[in-house]
């Protein structure tokens, strides 16, 4: 097992380094260009080709990526954008305890929990989704192409800072949920998503709704989780890339030597 969580574009310069590609950094820990018989292609996981530009900013804007998960049936959480103190003050007080986020933040930056009108007065609340809190056990189910290829749940209590501690067990194929794994190819399949995360929180009750969706889920954790099997999500991400571009702009990689389900099993 990985024990340095190297970001991203690091596990995907060494994967592109593994299978032959022969990258090199443009700006590093960022984008690296792979040589090919026209020229060059560029890498950038956080805007990658793999999504469309439509696909990436429905899900990127939490209100938007909310209002079609409700729009479609799926189950989602409450939420409300608030244009003003008092909507929020009312959201607040009728769901008790509330999480606020960026409309369009990333990675568990500037979330919060919020239990009281106190701190919420602290908030420019036109600037942030308020969601319910809802307590249970979150799972994020991963995919590419049409396939889920990784499930971790994610364990760090009731902290929802950046920094928070945190835990990864990623499951064995035979715990995934099938329900979830079906929910979870329609729910990509409506933002015309090829790589997609979909994290889910299964309350008490064993109901489980949809926390967020993520066209450029962190690959670290898949690769290093906490416990359970490794998951190489870079190599299968390069493939998927390079195999969708080869008919404009072929690129003397090497393949893969097993088949995807045995390069993640």
């Amino acid at each position: 097992m990985i024990t340095k969580k190297l970001d991203s574009a690091e596990l995907l310069f060494k994967a592109a380094s593994t299978m032959g590609l022969r990258p090199s950094w443009i700006e590093h820990s960022s984008i690296f260009a792979i040589p090919t018989r026209d020229g060059e292609c560029y890498i950038n996981y956080s805007i990658s080709s793999i999504n469309s530009q439509l696909s990436s900013s429905m899900v990127g804007n939490k209100n938007a990526a909310r209002l079609i998960l409700a729009r479609r049936g799926f189950p989602t959480m409450a939420h409300i954008v608030p244009s003003n103190y008092l909507e929020a003050q009312e959201f607040l007080a009728k769901h008790r305890k509330i999480v606020a986020k960026p409309i369009n933040g990333s990675n568990s930056r500037d979330v919060h929990i919020i239990e009281s009108p106190e701190l919420l007065a602290s908030f420019n609340v036109q600037q942030y989704i308020l969601e319910e809190y809802a307590p249970g056990k979150e799972l994020r189910y991963l995919l590419l192409n049409d396939r889920v290829i990784g499930v971790h749940e994610s364990q760090y209590g009731e902290s929802v800072a950046e920094d928070r501690p945190l835990k990864r067990i990623s499951y064995p194929r035979a715990e995934w949920d099938p329900v979830l794994v079906a929910l979870s190819l329609e729910v990509a399949k409506a933002f015309g998503l090829r790589f997609a995360a979909v994290d889910y929180i299964i309350g008490p009750d064993g109901r489980a709704r949809i926390l967020e969706v993520n066209s450029s889920p962190g690959m670290k954790w898949f690769h290093a989780p906490t416990s359970g099997p490794v998951v190489n999500v870079a190599l299968l991400f390069l493939q998927a890339m390079l195999d969708n571009g080869r008919s404009k702009n072929p690129i003397p990689f090497k393949p893969l030597t097993t088949s995807p389900a045995e390069a993640y099993s």
